[in-house]
């Protein structure tokens, strides 16, 4: 039991060491943490995520596009104009 606690202590220490190593000044860098998760996997493994995460932000963007769509009034054929209409 003891030394799995000197296992996770170990663990925890050698992650803070590596973080340290990055040069990062934040204690809890989502970046730092994200490339240390990634860096054990295969190439064609990231690469497929990249695309993945590309297609994703492709999707955004064109729900984006259609809602500004919506948004912008339609063309008219010029400026709406008011008019005084006298009554009686």
């Amino acid at each position: 039991m003891a030394e799995a606690a000197k296992d996770v202590r170990t663990e925890e220490v050698s992650e803070e060491a590596g973080h340290a190593a990055t040069g990062c000044p934040v204690a809890w860098c989502p970046i730092c943490m994200t490339v240390t998760a990634v860096q054990p996997l295969k190439p064609d493994v990231i690469e497929h995520l990249l695309k993945a995460g590309t297609e994703l932000l492709m999707a955004f963007r064109g729900v984006i596009d259609a809602r500004a769509e919506e948004m912008q009034p339609s063309e008219t054929p010029g400026p709406t104009r008011l008019e005084k209409i006298d009554i009686g």
